[in-house]
């Protein structure tokens, strides 16, 4: 399912997003449809999710002691967690997920008892429903709603976005060292190069099944991110055992370290991956040895926020996810993290009028025009998930 048919009405306003409200009535209302138990969203028939308990009652006082965090490695700005820690007079504790099939299964057996989830995409939200994990937000709490990006107010994963703010957007390409990379050898097929046996042990690609094996098929000239058909999920499964027989890769989320730290010379990943790694750049070394090839078709989309049903600090919860919707806020905790939160105030043209994005890396920005062409991620159903998953497991397995 392509993002573009749910994005081709964008309205382009001083460089940010802003995707008219009246499209997810246009895209025909909200769907019901469930697949064992799971229910579905998609950009053509957007969702209005169930809730199986209130939300918080307004005007609650916050909650002492500690907020728990579920979050990616170095997705949150300790600086602006130390500002909230302060304002709000509360310590913060953050625990660590390394994919959202991982994350999912830890909440549902207890490992996680977070109060807020950060980081999570649609293709996860409806286990997270089924599950019973979260629960509805009260945006009397979350005053800065307002300035997230205009259609992912009511998202078609979450209409009305009765369980989720948006955080971040991005796009998948792929990261490189332009000391040892020529940006020319990305101009024909660009996703060759991460088969080139000449990187072999220099290269590492996303550890997310859906990424990478898309990744694979975008490369075949297969651009449904969604597909059903077995033979192309196989084809993508044999080309990427074929890349492990020549070039080695790494299969992990670290692009952001070993691109910085030289111990890589390419990294298929996330677009913010680039702009993170810059903090883990050697002194005295240029961040022009970052670039970025953003493919003109690949996946573009965004994560979010959401708070637990069983969060013991659900105020502060809510507080939190306020904090990082506050435009200056989230500037600070961008200087970190590298990835764009996806608020309306801040535009590509903002980004880098602060002189905070090397000129090899504007491309790594994922502007309106790109995120209207994105490719979007959908849950799959549970036996078409099954073939990706076999066909990642013989990947991985090697």
């Amino acid at each position: 399912m392509c993002r573009r048919d749910f994005l081709r009405n964008l309205a382009i306003t001083s460089g940010a997003i802003a995707i008219g409200g009246s499209i997810i009535a246009s895209c025909g209302g909200q769907s019901t449809t469930t697949v064992d138990g799971l229910a579905i969203g998609t950009p053509d028939k957007p969702i209005k999710l169930p809730i199986t308990t209130e939300p918080i009652a307004d005007g609650l006082a916050s909650e002492s002691g500690t907020l728990e965090i579920l979050n990616w490695a170095d997705y949150q700005n300790p600086e602006s967690i130390s500002i909230f820690e302060k304002q709000f007079g509360c310590k913060v504790s953050t625990s660590i997920y390394d994919t959202e099939e991982a994350a999912i299964a830890k909440l549902r057996n207890g490992t996680f008892k977070p109060d807020i989830i950060i980081g999570m995409t649609d293709t996860g939200l409806a286990k997270l429903i089924a599950a019973d994990i979260l629960q509805p937000l009260n945006k009397s709490y979350i005053s800065n709603f307002g300035n997230v990006i205009e259609g992912l107010q009511s998202p078609y994963y979450d209409v009305d976005a009765q369980y989720t703010v948006p955080y971040m957007i991005y796009g998948n390409g792929i990261g490189y060292r332009t000391d040892r990379i020529d940006k020319n050898a990305f101009t024909e097929n660009g996703y060759d190069t991460l088969w080139d046996a000449v990187h072999s042990g220099k290269l590492g690609v996303l550890d997310s099944y859906r990424d990478t094996l898309a990744m694979a098929m975008f490369r075949a000239g297969n651009f449904d991110a969604n597909t059903t058909d077995a033979a192309i999920i196989k084809k993508a499964g044999d080309d990427l055992v074929a890349m492990r027989e020549a070039t080695n890769p790494k299969v992990d989320i670290l692009a952001y370290q070993e691109l910085s730290s030289g111990n890589r010379d390419i990294n298929f990943t996330w677009s913010g991956d680039l702009f993170t790694a810059l903090q883990y750049l050697p002194e005295g070394v240029s961040p022009d040895v970052l670039g970025f090839w953003y493919p003109e078709k690949t996946v573009a989309k965004n994560d979010f926020m959401c708070v637990a049903k069983g969060a013991k600090s659900p105020v502060l919860a809510h507080q939190l996810i306020n904090f990082l919707s506050d435009t200056d806020n989230a500037l600070l905790n961008r200087q970190y993290v590298g990835y764009q939160p996806a608020l309306e105030s801040i535009t590509v043209d903002l980004l880098i009028s602060t002189g905070t994005i090397p000129e090899s890396l504007i491309e790594a920005l994922v502007t309106p025009e790109k995120y209207d062409a994105g490719l979007a991620q959908v849950l799959l159903e549970p036996a078409v998930d099954s073939l990706w998953l076999e066909q990642w497991t013989a990947f991985t397995a090697g």
